[in-house]
């Protein structure tokens, strides 16, 4: 038997997209997480505001992350 699927070709810079926008999630997490670890050493942030920021980035790169999972990764049946 033959199974049919509806897969769709990418092109070579849809790929490059793809890649790219989780990467760029990743990167977000790992900034945010710089943030909050070494914020003092790295950017003179008060304790406050660095706290803020660091989790800001890290949720923003969690919703990046999941709508590049959602967009080129779920499988759609």
């Amino acid at each position: 038997m033959r199974s049919e699927r509806n897969e769709v070709k990418m092109s070579p810079f849809e790929a490059v997209v793809k890649y790219l926008a989780g990467a760029m999630a990743v990167l977000y997490i790992g900034i945010g997480t710089a943030i909050l670890l070494r914020a003092a050493d790295f950017f003179n942030l008060p304790h406050r505001y660095s706290w803020m920021l660091g989790l800001l980035l890290i949720f923003y790169g969690i919703f990046r992350g999941y709508k590049v999972y959602q967009r080129y990764f779920k499988n759609s049946s």
